[in-house]
C-alpha cells in the first residue's frame, strides 16, 4: 500500500494522541481521543502537524459516526440459537417472518 505523506502524519499524530492518554491513565474513549488531539493541535507550532491533528480529528469522528449507524447484537434466545439484530433493518422493505 502507497500511501501520501499526509496520511502518514495524520497516523503519526494519532499514535501519538493514543500513547498520551494511554500513559496519562485515564480514560481511552473516542471522546478523550478528540480531546488529546484538540490540545495536540493548539499546542503545535507546526502548521503541518496542526493540520494532521485537525484531520485526524475529523477521521475519528467520521469513523465514530459510522460505528453508531450500524450496531449489531446477538441474542441467545431459550432454545439457544443466536439470533442476530441490526440497527440498520432488513437490507430490503420485506419483513421476514
Amino acid at each position: 500500500m502507497n500511501r501520501n505523506d499526509d496520511e502518514k502524519l495524520i497516523d503519526i499524530v494519532m499514535g501519538k494522541a493514543v500513547l498520551a492518554m494511554l500513559h496519562g491513565g485515564g480514560p481511552v474513549s473516542t471522546a478523550a481521543l478528540v480531546a488529546e488531539l484538540k490540545s495536540m493541535a493548539v499546542n503545535e507550532n507546526n502548521a503541518l502537524r496542526q493540520r494532521a491533528c485537525e484531520k485526524a480529528i475529523i477521521e475519528v469522528r467520521n469513523s465514530a459516526n459510522a460505528t453508531r449507524q450500524h450496531t449489531t447484537f446477538k441474542v441467545r434466545g431459550s432454545d439457544n440459537v443466536g439470533h442476530i439484530f441490526s440497527s440498520s433493518g432488513p437490507t430490503d422493505d420485506k419483513k421476514k417472518h
